[in-house]
């Protein structure tokens, strides 16, 4: 129990009675300073330890600094009547101060008041104090230092020299040195700087020193915008440790920066974190070129450029989100606040214009309107979609270590992550239901026949054949037509015609062949078939051994004419056009060929087809000529295209096309074959894995329902 609750108890009336005789002051603590806003003269203000700033007209300024604790509202406007000669009344000085008592810490308070509103929040409840504060997963907030200005005071004179201009053009050339170094490799820095963050192999040990790691590099960024924020005279109020999406990293509050520096001091103090990264990346980028591969030196060294490179400063860029760059983005536009203003802007125009609901909306200049809107949209899509990518990949992570109980932890995080979400939705239902509900029953009232159309709407929307039903399942990627092309006979490689992505069109020889053997026989064959020929003649002269003589000439005929096939096949050729995609194929020259030996795969990439599995119970639904879509990772938008075959027979599904099966009663069924010829090959590589779903027909709602009832009345009361 604090001093006013020991007071409240024996004097109920003592604290509010006090707080009620009391004039508001302002707080001789507060720093303001007057800018220059898009044209107009503002002052911005700030009590030190609050959170946000005022954004004050230079009369408003005025006004607020006569409240001094001992004049009365009538007494602060008559005085600024007096310096100002604006009309003021009491109540607009009454009103002015009133708002800002509610929305903003500006006004001195006593230790008494402070223990006041200390000694009033029992009264809703108690409340349990946690060590940390959790709001989402993006924004788990562990620890804060409110006096962090006095450990930076003590390092700014040491580090006071990076900010002189020998400093910064020395800096330059070190990042111009770095970039040097990376220019043989930087197509491997550039993929391992995003592949770094890739979790679901790092073992345990990997995991421990990233989280160190990014944390160290987390507190360096950091301390560098509080130093840039007191090289130019403003203070920094606090620094914190949080959690951003389960990864460390601290947070400097350089607030104080926009009331004492311009929009250069500012941009300043927002790219100082970048800088330092790129300083510190720098000096790890020389340990790792001037060392030797396999040192521990010389890895952590490239681990710290992983850290502290590429992917990090594009994420730090990324206006969508309030990282730097959407500081310096906001900066630069000259919108404060911008995620916020643009944010309730545009959930007050959907309230206001589409859902005809009462909302406050801000002005805005037409002209700033679209991009206010543009940025909402942009800017809500990418938080939303940034969580749901968090999720999904938080849940891949887990399935490593734990395959069974993965979806545990992800659902938690992802019950987290849109818990104020799903809040938000739900009084948003309530509001539009409250403010629809005696508006609809009005418009009834006026009209019974309007019941029967929207009766008859919704009999439509059920019973009308309009929601698409498909058949779905992932499929492979494969050439329309492909031929693998083998020795026909026995022989010794003589040439070889084509390489590996050669193109090649129907009888084009690839490679020949050379059989000493099957050519001797061919030739003693063929020398056999004429002396037999002559036998045959002789013997129908002599009118003896005629029949012997013409089935010894026949026999003959047959090896000659199979022999000469034989040869014939000795040049191997393509049967159909396409692209050579055996590697290594002129490694066959001068080799011994048994027959049935492989030489050469040939696909035709013309046209792409997508093998599709789908699971026995859907093969009744499907219909050739049918259309369908196909999606493949390196395309945003599907394919089209169309049902060509379905496979007589089931056929096996490799490992990595199932979904991993999580609990023991669920069995993976058998698959048929559909092969679905695509349309558009774009750029669609052979043995991509996609997802496909075949078009079967336009159904109602009570269709769909009613055939699965259907369905599990045959299946299991047939």
């Amino acid at each position: 129990m604090n001093i006013v609750q020991a007071l409240d108890a024996a004097l109920p009336e003592l604290p509010e009675r006090i707080a009620q005789r009391a004039y508001p002051k302002l707080d001789p603590r507060v720093i303001a300073k007057q800018h220059v806003e898009r044209g107009k003269a503002v002052v911005l203000a700030k009590l030190p330890g609050s959170e946000n700033f005022l954004n004050l007209s230079p009369e408003q300024w005025e006004l607020l600094k006569l409240f001094d604790g001992r004049r009365s509202y009538s007494e602060v406007a008559e005085a600024f009547v007096a310096a100002h000669g604006v009309s003021l009344s009491e109540d607009d000085a009454r009103e002015f101060s009133g708002f800002l008592i509610k929305n903003a810490e500006i006004f001195y308070k006593t230790p008494l008041e402070k223990n006041l509103a200390l000694g009033r929040k029992p009264k809703r409840g108690n409340i349990r104090r946690s060590r940390f504060k959790l709001a989402d997963v993006a924004n788990i907030e562990i620890h804060q230092w409110p006096k962090a200005d006095s450990y930076l005071t003590h390092i700014y004179p040491h580090l006071k020299w990076i900010y002189t201009p020998w400093c910064t053009w020395l800096t330059l050339a070190l990042f111009a040195v770095m970039a040097w170094m990376w220019m043989a490799k930087f197509g491997e820095i550039w993929h391992d700087s995003f592949a770094f963050y890739d979790f679901t192999s790092k073992t345990l040990q990997d995991l421990v020193e990233f989280w160190f790691l990014f944390g160290a590099m987390a507190c360096i960024h950091e301390t560098a915008h509080g130093l840039t924020c007191k090289h130019f005279g403003a203070n920094v109020e606090k620094m914190g440790f949080m959690l951003m999406y389960f990864a460390p990293t601290f947070y400097c509050d350089v607030t104080q920066i926009w009331i004492h520096g311009g929009k250069f001091e500012r941009l300043c103090t927002v790219i100082a974190g970048i800088w330092s990264d790129f300083i510190v990346c720098a000096f790890a980028t020389f340990l790792w070129w001037s060392t030797a591969t396999g040192m521990p030196l010389h890895d952590y060294a490239y681990k710290v450029m992983m850290v502290t490179g590429i992917g990090v400063t594009i994420a730090n860029l990324n206006p969508l989100i309030k990282l730097d760059g959407y500081y310096m983005f906001a900066e630069l536009t000259g919108e404060v606040d911008l995620k916020e203003r643009s944010t309730l802007y545009l959930s007050a125009w959907i309230r206001k214009h589409i859902f005809r609901m009462p909302a406050e909306l801000e002005y805005v200049i037409r002209s700033r309107r679209p991009f206010y809107i543009g940025y909402a949209v942009l800017s809500g899509l990418y938080s939303y979609a940034l969580i749901a990518v968090f999720v999904f990949f938080s849940y891949h992570v887990f399935r490593a270590y734990t395959p069974e109980w993965a979806f545990v932890p992800a659902a938690a995080i992802a019950f987290f992550a849109f818990r104020s979400r799903f809040g938000t939705l739900r009084r948003f239902l309530q509001m539009f239901y409250l403010d629809k509900k005696d508006r609809f029953r009005a418009w009834v009232k006026i009209n019974p026949a309007r019941v029967v159309l929207l009766a008859a709407a919704a009999i439509l929307l059920i019973f009308a054949p309009i929601w698409p039903d498909f058949v779905g399942g992932t499929c492979t990627i494969g050439p329309v037509h492909r031929a693998m092309v083998r020795a026909q006979v026995p022989g010794q490689v003589t040439a070889v015609f084509v390489r590996e992505g050669d193109h090649v069109l129907p009888g084009k020889v690839l490679l020949t062949l050379r059989n000493l053997d099957l050519e001797s026989r061919a030739s003693r064959t063929r020398a056999d078939l004429q002396v037999a020929s002559a036998k045959v003649v002789q013997a129908e002269l002599r009118y003896s051994g005629y029949g012997a003589a013409l089935r010894e000439r026949e026999r003959l005929s047959v090896l000659s004419r199979t022999l000469d096939e034989q040869i014939k096949l000795l040049p191997v050729s393509s049967p159909i056009a396409g692209t050579v995609v055996t590697p290594r194929i002129e490694d066959l020259a001068h080799a011994y060929l048994a027959a049935g030996t492989p030489i050469a795969e040939v696909e035709d990439f013309s046209a792409m087809v997508a093998r599709v599995y789908v699971p026995e119970f859907a093969v009744r639904d499907l219909m050739l000529g049918a259309q369908a879509r196909v999606l493949v990772p390196n395309r945003i938008t599907p394919l089209t295209g169309t049902l060509v075959a379905v496979s007589p027979e089931n056929e096996g599904i490799a490992s990595d096309l199932l979904p991993a099966q999580q609990l023991s009663g669920l069995h993976a069924p058998r698959f048929y074959l559909a092969t679905v010829r695509i349309n558009d090959r774009g750029h669609l590589q052979p043995e991509m894995s996609g997802i496909a779903k075949i078009f079967v027909a336009r159904r109602s709602l009570a269709a769909l329902s009613g055939r699965f009832v259907r369905e599990v009345v045959e299946r299991r009361l047939w």
